[in-house]
């Protein structure tokens, strides 16, 4: 049986042979023999059994179609054409593997450290601001909104946005925050790239950190976050999370931390989390986060000597955890107390090293005026 069945693959094979051989083109047992890879007398021999010669042989696909009818119950199956996989060098997955994060990494647009230079001759300030949650019922767009426009009207005043921009609220373990938002999370995204852009333009964004609602949750459901689409005319850094800035105002190099939110976190003391970043991180001048909703600052010194050796770091150090815009019945059951909106803004010197701090932009910009 073994070998009958061998002899119907070679028959097969032949009709497949045979069939590229344009009529009249001639047809030799040589080159079948060649072919099928059997000796030309066996070919032969086998071949007037069954019944087939040089002149007959072009219908030697239609006989074996009617045999295989016939013969259906007792014939063997023959895949002529199965593909068979290819047993693959594991090194080609890892080079693979290579490609595609080399390739991820040139498409994304986040960093973990920039360098960012304001050229000016005079104090320059920025105000830090975090957790706006545009969109929300609870949120206080219009105190929100005298924020910016003070921003955008200022001299020598940036922001460092430290994420939560956006409610974006499509799930939720509980369904009141869904439903509580005054404007859908495709409103609030159109919101969010018109202020972006704008501040953009001006001049005003000095750097985006990505927090939990405008990632995270993006993340949960699409597998991606979408402010890499929303930000994509931005000029300014843009940090998942955390990040390290080198910031040089005018001749003077500072070094800022910022983050949106940090795994520590104490009720007894609102910058705990801009500590434990300061100590395992970066010990940073400034150390800026968010998410909490729970705006404190501390002002201390700290590794003195490393600043007195010339390093870049070390001395005078600000601790800042920013409020939000947002006063929702959630947040006063888990969170805060309905503390006021707290956009911490410091002034940077640009001939020395030396750092101002204000609870409020407008008195930045105040004493900006009286001391210039």
């Amino acid at each position: 049986m073994a070998e009958r069945r061998d002899w119907e693959q070679l028959m097969y094979n032949i009709h497949v042979f045979v069939g590229g051989i344009p009529d009249p083109e001639p047809i030799t047992w040589v080159a079948i023999a060649k072919e099928i890879d059997v000796p030309e007398s066996t070919l032969k021999t086998h071949m007037a059994e069954a019944g087939y010669n040089l002149t007959n042989i072009r219908q030697l696909g239609q006989d074996l179609h009617y045999k295989q009818q016939a013969q259906v119950n007792e014939a063997a199956v023959i895949f002529a054409d199965k593909k068979i996989a290819e047993d693959v060098d594991w090194r080609e997955f890892t080079k693979l593997a290579e490609t595609v994060r080399d390739i991820e990494d040139r498409v994304d647009n986040t960093q973990r450290i920039a360098n960012i230079d304001i050229e000016t001759k005079k104090p320059f300030a920025i105000m830090f601001t975090s957790d706006w949650h545009l969109g929300d019922k609870g949120t206080d767009h219009k105190k929100w909104r005298e924020d910016i426009e003070f921003v955008l009207s200022a001299k020598n005043l940036g922001l460092i946005d430290l994420g939560d921009d956006r409610q974006n609220m499509r799930q939720f373990f509980n369904l009141a925050g869904v439903l509580g938002q005054v404007l859908s999370p495709d409103q609030q995204a159109i919101m969010l790239r018109g202020v972006v852009d704008e501040l953009t333009r001006k001049n005003k964004l000095i750097a985006k950190v990505g927090g939990n609602h405008d990632e995270e949750f993006d993340e949960r459901i699409f597998g991606q976050a979408l402010q890499h689409y929303l930000l994509e005319n931005m000029a300014a850094p843009r940090f998942r999370n955390r990040g390290l800035i080198k910031l040089t105002v005018g001749e003077t190099l500072y070094s800022i931390l910022v983050f949106h939110k940090s795994r520590f976190k104490s009720f007894l003391r609102r910058t705990h989390g801009a500590m434990r970043e300061h100590q395992l991180s970066f010990p940073a001048d400034v150390i800026a986060g968010g998410h909490d909703h729970e705006p404190g600052m501390e002002h201390f010194y700290h590794y003195n000597l490393a600043r007195e050796a010339g390093y870049n770091f070390g001395g005078e150090t600000f601790l800042i955890k920013v409020g939000t815009y947002q006063d929702s019945d959630y947040g006063w059951r888990y969170f805060h107390g309905s503390a006021p909106p707290q956009n911490y803004t410091l002034v940077f010197y640009p001939d020395v090293h030396k750092i101002v701090a204000f609870t409020d932009a407008r008195d930045a910009v105040t004493f900006m005026r009286t001391i210039s």
